[in-house]
């Protein structure tokens, strides 16, 4: 058996596996990709924010309607408005508020947009049903009730 120069000891026995860099990276990735996607599945709804409570709605032609969220857990929220076209159920989906069942059924496919500080209305359904278009409405949390 051949010796080490520099410390008279026999080389290390190397073991039977050699993988590069890019091989070992692939399967860092592959792992990755299965957690993920696992993760994505039995945790679909855990970075629902907060949501609940009061808010207000400033609807593009500038009126402001009280409108409330209630939490049903899971990313299932009930918005309800004074402006009862975006009045439903709605499902915490990527960042988004999707209707999933609107009060009104000619809604579906209205979407809000989470920013971390308000709702955006970012979609509505197709040739906007109800003739006007409310993209761009949003929704603020509402100022706190003055007390007694």
């Amino acid at each position: 058996m051949p010796m080490d120069k520099s410390s008279n000891q026999p080389p290390r026995r190397r073991w039977g596996f050699r993988f590069s860099l890019g091989t070992l990276m692939a399967l860092m990735l592959a792992v990755a990709m299965y957690f993920a996607g696992r993760a994505s599945v039995t945790h679909r709804y855990a970075l629902a924010p907060a949501l609940a409570g009061d808010w207000q709605a400033k609807l593009p032609a500038g009126f402001v309607q009280p409108t409330t969220l209630q939490d049903f857990g899971e990313g299932r929220f009930q918005l309800r408005s004074q402006a009862s076209i975006f009045n439903g159920l709605y499902e915490w989906r990527r960042g988004r508020l999707v209707a999933v069942e609107p009060t009104d059924t000619r809604m579906i496919g209205l979407e809000w947009k989470w920013d971390g500080t308000k709702l955006t209305l970012v979609a509505e359904p197709k040739n906007t049903p109800t003739g006007s278009s409310y993209v761009g409405t949003v929704l603020t949390a509402a100022p706190p009730k003055a007390g007694p």
